[in-house]
């Protein structure tokens, strides 16, 4: 069940809400929020914060709630369980009151003092107002591969915009009304409101290194997810009717992309899309790619049972995921708690409850799977 923190609630329209999802951020919480709270003193301050806790599991939740207590102008809001930047943002968009709306990241690399700078270009007749990330502060390989993601996408959805995957946009309220519930939905805004009629302008916004943890994104999400999704609103694109809305300029593909070069892009991407899901399936396997060991998922475990102590572990794989299996006694009984844990970037997929009782014939039935021999216990 969705629950809210404790919040001040103003009676005045804001003049814009700043909806900002956190998933597993507790080291960098309270660095972007101090921030956010800054420039909205000093250079905006009469906008409203709406924080989103995407079913964080590190303490993030409790940092949000014991920020906004002395915070009148911010809102908190905690999903049951992490749901995707998408799902958080469209969340956080039915909850904002004022008539435009402000979307950053919360790992730090975006810079707030840029938000009065977008705003002051929504004023141009525009719809939206997308930022390009000028430098960008990310790997080689993430920046070769979202740099070629935009020009196919630009072609093929005709936005026109060369940096759809910058966290930092602001839109007028009613452009929400264009967008549809797709996982891949941060990347693909400016293509909706386009095809819906709007006008979408950009503005260079500064870029910085992520301050602690690591990105949340997998090549799945980075990479698969984006195609199967271009596809699909591409034909959507095409088939949107525009009636009705307002600010109807809609953008074009930029000139110096020729048709045969989007087109081998295009087959390049489809081709990429095809091979990858064998390429990770057939990685996954190797002893190279786990990227996390049996200590990490020990100390994740124990974080999700405090006082536990530790039992048997087992690295399994299903479904193309490897994945760890703690076992955690609970403090002062017999029972004990599964943790099964993602292994590759340490997500804590589920945890269940479990009996001293099953937890003898679960150990049981895997040994007999190795010793058949073995006597059912009784």
């Amino acid at each position: 069940m969705m629950r809210s923190a404790p919040f001040y609630f103003l009676e005045a329209e804001p003049s814009f809400s700043l909806v900002v999802p956190f998933f597993n951020e507790k080291e960098n919480v309270a660095a972007v929020c101090r921030e956010l709270r800054l420039v909205l003193r000093s250079m905006l301050p009469g906008g409203e914060v709406i924080l989103i806790d995407d079913g964080s599991t590190d303490g993030t939740a409790e940092v949000m709630d014991r920020l906004a207590v002395t915070w009148p102008q911010c809102r908190v809001y905690h999903l049951p369980e992490n749901q995707g930047q998408s799902a958080a943002l469209l969340f956080g968009f039915g909850k904002a009151r004022a008539p435009v709306i402000v979307t950053m990241d919360g790992d730090g690399q975006n810079d707030p003092r840029d938000i009065p700078r977008l705003l002051a270009r929504l004023e141009e007749d525009a719809g939206m107002v997308v930022g390009i990330r000028t430098p960008r502060q990310d790997s080689w390989p993430r920046r070769i591969i979202s740099r070629l993601a935009n020009l196919v996408r630009a072609y093929w959805l005709g936005d026109g915009v060369s940096d759809a995957g910058c966290a930092l946009k602001v839109f007028r309220r009613e452009v929400a009304g264009a967008f549809i519930p797709i996982r891949t939905l941060y990347s693909f805004m400016p293509a909706l409101a386009v095809a819906a009629g709007y006008r979408v302008i950009e503005e260079p916004v500064s870029h910085r290194s992520r301050p602690h943890g690591r990105s949340k994104y997998t090549v799945r999400s980075f990479l698969v997810l984006p195609i199967v999704d271009f596809i699909g609103l591409g034909w959507f694109s095409s088939r949107r009717c525009r009636a009705r809305l307002p600010l109807a300029n809609r953008s074009t593909p930029p000139g110096w992309l020729s048709r045969q070069a989007a087109a081998v892009f295009w087959v390049l991407l489809i081709g990429l899309s095809v091979l990858l899901p064998f390429l990770l399936q057939k990685n996954v396997s190797l002893p190279g790619a786990r990227k996390m060991g049996v200590a990490r998922a020990e100390r994740i475990a124990l974080h999700q049972v405090p006082g536990g102590t530790l039992g048997a572990e087992l690295l399994r794989q299903e479904g193309g995921h490897l994945k760890w299996r703690i076992d955690v006694q609970l403090p002062h009984s017999r029972d004990f708690a599964e943790v099964d844990i993602d292994a590759i970037d340490g997500h804590v997929l589920m945890v269940t409850k479990e009996s001293a009782e099953d937890e003898r014939f679960e150990m049981a039935a895997e040994d007999r799977a190795v010793n058949p021999g073995l006597r059912q216990p009784r």
